[in-house]
């Protein structure tokens, strides 16, 4: 693999992922937006008023000299700031506001203002803003002009409380003074005098400290905010839907690609082949092979065909049989096709039914009755009586078929009370011998392998088997437990037929199945290509 290919493969897995399970992706882009758009039109509304109050740099006691405070340009302003904003939320200054607000207050407690209102200190300025939320527009602009008035006042009282006790000070003793008789008095009076004059003069500048700059002139609807919130919602629901969709992904087990089933198995791929095409009700639309000479379950099957037959050069091996993990993979259906493809060839073919449980092939074939063979075992019919011909005969403009082809079906008949007695039964070994005498090649459908013991002893009487793995269906799990039981069998293991193909996450894979359609049946607008092959249900 290229270092291009090795970068490209995080992201070919992303859109994978995403493409398999885009579904789960739009129910989060739709339910989780229209709920958040449903809840806030439910919402009663609410409405916000701000003021703005302006905090001065300069310290009191540097006011009257005009110098500057060399600790407070040190410190960070934005410090000054948070504090005030603190001291704002105090319950004497939240009482001071409802007292103030009149009606507006009426009814609300410190905790309800509190909670009703915020203070925010304004990173780029010197500036609190105070905002208070209500239900009605009135009562949210004569709360924001309170609590900023009431701030301010509070402010006031604080930074002049300590001038007023000095001031009270100064004047007491400046009073004892003016009573002395001495050579001093004259002199303490004008130092007391002039310290009196200062702390006025502070007080005075005192109110310049904090002041309301800006009131509301108008308010702002907090609640419902339907846009907003669904905006919001639809990036919440994308976070938690691509959350959930690579969550379900790393939990399901299933196999998603042929290059996994390949590793699990440790088996070669001997042919894709996709699903059948949707809405094909019919058995028969199963048979690829007899419906058209093309399609690309068709030539599927041809390529199983082709690889088999190199794996079957080395050897005398006539009795092939199929098997899988479970039911639903297309082993019936894949059989019954590669059993059309070798007799289209020119093979004397016979296909076998021992699945005595789940049994397909007289449905797929449409032949169904006959003594099949438990007929043959319980000596109710020959083999010839019990034997049914199979029409090869296709539509026309398909090519010619070789005058020796002829496939033979053997179905099951009457079911056995227990299968797996039967199944071990010389009688069944029997048959098979006579049929591997009479024919080029026996195809036998068995049961799937981890389900019942019957595919055991058929392998006894087998010359090879090969498997069909359904990607998105099997689990891996189950891949590993068959994996097991194959190495308990001494029968060789061709490889495996990846069957429901098209869903392969690997790339390239799509592009493999439009290739093989025919070009004379290629329509002129672009449509899916078609997909007789597999059956889901056998």
């Amino acid at each position: 693999m290229s270092a291009e290919s090795r970068s490209d493969a995080p992201i070919r897995r992303f859109v994978t992922v995403l493409r398999r399970r885009i579904w789960l992706l739009v129910a989060f882009l739709v339910f989780v937006p229209a709920a958040a758009v449903g809840y806030s039109l439910n919402q009663s509304r609410l409405y916000q008023a701000s003021s703005t109050v302006l905090i001065s740099r300069q310290s009191v006691a540097n006011q009257l000299s005009g110098s500057t405070d060399v600790g407070l340009q040190q410190q960070s302003f934005q410090q000054v700031l948070v504090t005030q904003s603190r001291l704002a939320r105090t319950p004497d200054v939240l009482r001071a506001t409802l007292k103030s607000a009149g009606n507006a207050g009426r009814g609300l407690s410190v905790d309800d203002l509190r909670a009703d209102s915020t203070v925010e200190a304004n990173p780029d300025s010197d500036l609190l803003t105070f905002d208070v939320v209500r239900p009605d527009v009135g009562g949210a602009k004569r709360l924001a002009v309170s609590y900023a008035n009431a701030y301010v006042q509070y402010r006031r009282t604080l930074d002049s409380a300590s001038l007023e006790r000095a001031l009270g000070d100064v004047n007491a003793t400046l009073a004892v003074a003016a009573k002395q008789r001495s050579a001093a008095r004259d002199s303490l009076v004008a130092r007391l005098t002039t310290s009196r004059q200062q702390l006025e003069t502070l007080l005075a500048l005192q109110t310049a400290n904090a002041q309301v700059v800006a009131e509301p002139d108008g308010v702002t609807q907090v609640r419902p905010r339907p846009l907003r919130n669904g905006l919001l919602a639809l990036f919440i629901g994308l976070v938690l839907g691509l959350a959930a969709v690579f969550l379900r992904d790393a939990l399901d087990t299933r196999v998603r690609t042929s290059a996994e089933a390949e590793a699990l198995l440790a088996t070669p791929i001997l042919s894709r082949i996709p699903s059948p095409q949707p809405g094909k009700r019919d058995e028969s639309q199963s048979l690829a092979l007899l419906q058209a000479s093309g399609g690309v379950g068709g030539e599927g099957f041809r390529i199983l065909r082709s690889n088999l037959s190199f794996g079957l050069l080395s050897s005398d091996a006539k009795v092939l049989m199929v098997t899988s993990s479970s039911q639903a993979e297309g082993k019936s259906t894949t059989i019954a096709n590669l059993a059309v493809a070798y007799a289209l060839g020119g093979k004397r073919v016979v296909i076998v039914d021992l699945d005595l449980r789940r049994p397909s092939l007289a449905r797929l074939f449409g032949e169904a009755g006959g003594a099949g063979v438990a007929g043959i075992a319980l000596g109710l019919a020959s083999m010839a009586e019990a034997l049914r011909p199979i029409s090869l005969d296709r539509p026309a403009g398909s090519a010619a078929r070789d005058p020796r082809a002829h496939l033979d079906l053997l179905n099951t008949g009457a079911l056995p009370p227990d299968p797996s007695e039967f199944i071990n039964t010389n009688a069944v070994r029997n048959i098979v011998q006579e049929l591997r005498e009479q024919y080029d090649l026996v195809l036998i459908d068995a049961p799937p392998l981890l389900h019942v013991s019957d595919t055991s002893v058929i392998a006894d009487i087998a010359d090879g088997v090969f498997l069909c793995v359904r990607l998105g269906f099997v689990h891996r799990a189950m891949l590993t437990e068959l994996r097991t039981a194959l190495d308990r069998l001494t029968i060789p293991v061709l490889g495996q037929v990846i069957t429901g193909a098209e869903t392969d996450d690997l790339p390239g894979y799509q592009g493999y199945y439009v290739y093989a359609v025919p070009t004379e049946q290629k329509p002129t607008k672009r449509r899916r290509p078609s997909r007789a092959g597999l059956k889901p249900a056998d």
